[in-house]
């Protein structure tokens, strides 16, 4: 009984082991040269709510998750800019496959859960068709060694999230998609789906895609 016991724990934990490592995505290495210049990216970025129910190639979500929050030094810091170095924000992306996590030092997705959830980032029928759906996040406990009052901290995010939302704005500018950003969402419904802590806030949502 004990053997069986103990191949019957093996074979679970095997399991978990295989199931773990195939819920990470690891992403084309971003290209980092080239595009629009951002002068024109700049004039051209604007809101838009009509997209074409079409999906992203790998290397486009590489190539826009890089630009939104992704890592451009050795030392860890991304291409968008932080309060105090605290790296609060992380960016959640809804796609027709399903709901992942980016993970900006290793590159890749880890999948939160699989279906196709887009519509649930908002009301408008528009949102289910945009190619991916970004949900930006902040985790307070990224700022447990600053010893700042919560406001602080919560304005902080906001503003982290708007320098990523804006980074998203004029890579799909310079791509010809469209993008519109929202504070209104149903937050009870995302925390759920995400399976957020009381430490962690949804600050904005973006959708973002090509134009129909």
């Amino acid at each position: 009984m004990k053997k069986f016991l103990f191949a019957l724990m093996f074979l679970f934990l095997s399991a978990a082991s295989s199931y773990a490592k195939a819920v990470v995505v690891n992403l084309p290495a971003p290209n980092k040269t080239g595009g629009m210049p951002l002068n024109e990216a700049a004039t051209l970025r604007h809101s838009e709510r009509e997209f074409r129910d079409a999906d992203l190639t790998p290397q486009e979500l590489s190539d826009l998750l890089y630009v939104a929050a992704g890592v451009n030094r050795e030392n860890g810091l991304r291409v968008h800019p932080v309060g105090r170095g605290v790296q609060d924000t992380f960016v959640y992306v809804f796609n027709r496959d399903g709901v992942y996590k980016f993970d900006a030092p290793s590159h890749s997705l880890e999948l939160v859960t699989k279906g196709d959830y887009r519509q649930a980032t908002g009301t408008p029928a528009y949102i289910g068709r945009a190619a991916v759906n970004l949900v930006y996040v902040q985790d307070l406990k990224a700022w447990e060694s600053e010893q700042k009052p919560r406001e602080t901290i919560e304005r902080w995010g906001f503003a982290h999230a708007g320098a990523v939302m804006q980074n998203v704005y004029l890579f799909a500018a310079s791509k010809g998609w469209n993008a519109i950003v929202r504070g209104s969402f149903d937050e009870n419904k995302l925390r759920s789906i995400l399976e957020l802590k009381t430490h962690q806030i949804i600050t904005l949502v973006q959708s973002a895609g090509p134009r129909p």
